[in-house]
């Protein structure tokens, strides 16, 4: 994945020479949604295959004590270019997310009222909780290196970026609580007992050319 080759990309340019353990630490204690989660087979992975391509090059390989051997890399010439273009690249475009919500309510006429409604207040719900828990991770950290104790420094970008992501989940929530109550007073018809009518107008739209040209220009604008 992209991503994770650029974060890998991005910390062996800054902290090299480094070692693969240093890099999963620093990656674990960013708190970034997508971030923390990567793991270290994923970070392992792609540094062997950064390794193969030139972008990076091993320094050398250490042992301390008892543990394993520890390689060490840094970037090159070549990976620098790269890392260059990538992250330019990657902040000038604007791409949809690929949220597997977004896929599987295209069939939400599947279920019954009652249960895309119980569905959307939980989905409601559980965004609500990941936004309370980053709301306490910006309270109890600070961008200010002078005033920070011991792991409570984050850069002022990467508290920005959470706070964006707190903010996205946040309206995602209170569409899904909008949804559900237009669903619950009848606004929203959903369910598969849809009007036979209705559900024959519905298929006949889908199979002309003007639904077409409207699908085409929502994935143009999309990014999909």
């Amino acid at each position: 994945m992209w991503s994770t080759r650029l974060l890998v990309l991005g910390l062996v340019r800054w902290l090299g020479p480094v070692h693969g353990y240093l890099v999963r630490r620093e990656l674990d204690s960013w708190r970034l949604p997508g971030v923390s989660e990567i793991g270290a087979g994923s970070i392992y992975h792609a540094l062997k295959r950064l390794t193969a391509d030139g972008s990076i090059e091993v320094v050398g390989t250490e042992s301390v004590d008892a543990r394993p051997a520890r390689t060490t890399y840094k970037v090159t010439a070549k990976g620098e270019a790269e890392f260059q273009r990538t992250l330019r690249e990657k902040l000038w475009e604007v791409s949809a997310s690929e949220d597997p919500f977004h896929t599987a309510w295209t069939f939400a006429q599947v279920l019954s009222p009652a249960e895309n409604i119980a569905m959307l207040r939980q989905r409601a719900e559980t965004l609500y909780e990941r936004v309370e828990t980053v709301t306490q991770v910006l309270a109890a950290t600070t961008s200010d290196f002078k005033e920070a104790n011991a792991g409570s420094f984050v850069p002022a970008h990467a508290r920005a970026m959470i706070k964006r992501q707190a903010d996205l989940w946040a309206v995602d929530a209170e569409w899904c609580e909008h949804t559900a109550e237009r669903i619950e007073s009848g606004d929203l018809e959903l369910g598969p007992d849809l009007d036979a009518q209705q559900a024959q107008y519905w298929r006949e739209s889908i199979q002309g050319d003007k639904f077409v040209e409207q699908v085409a220009m929502w994935r143009e604008g999309t990014g999909k």
